[in-house]
């Protein structure tokens, strides 16, 4: 019982602190600055820390599982949406440029 309880605070920290690296990316760079480059880097950040995350979650069981797949889910949707409101922008700002 116990190793199970360890095993799954690991896989929670890890799954936790996968978001992370996302959360710092958003905060450096938000949707109202950056340009296509950024955004598309930023798209690429996404899709590499959900796929880790996903990974991290997979080591859980049941509703634990559940919750951190819904979890990375969320992340990865707010992340690609932030890249889509930069690259957005960054097409607005050209555009106003010209």
């Amino acid at each position: 019982m116990k190793r199970v309880l360890l095993t799954a605070a690991a896989a929670t920290f890890l799954s936790l602190g996968a978001g992370i690296p996302l959360a710092m990316a958003q905060a450096a760079s938000s949707p109202a600055m950056g340009s296509k480059a950024d955004a598309k880097a930023l798209e690429k950040q996404a899709d590499a820390d959900y796929k880790a995350a996903k990974k991290a979650c997979n080591a859980m069981k049941g509703d634990a599982e559940k919750q951190c797949m819904k979890d990375a889910k969320a992340t990865h949707e707010k992340a690609e949406a932030d890249a889509k409101a930069m690259k957005e922008k960054a097409k607005a700002d050209e555009k106003a440029m010209k």
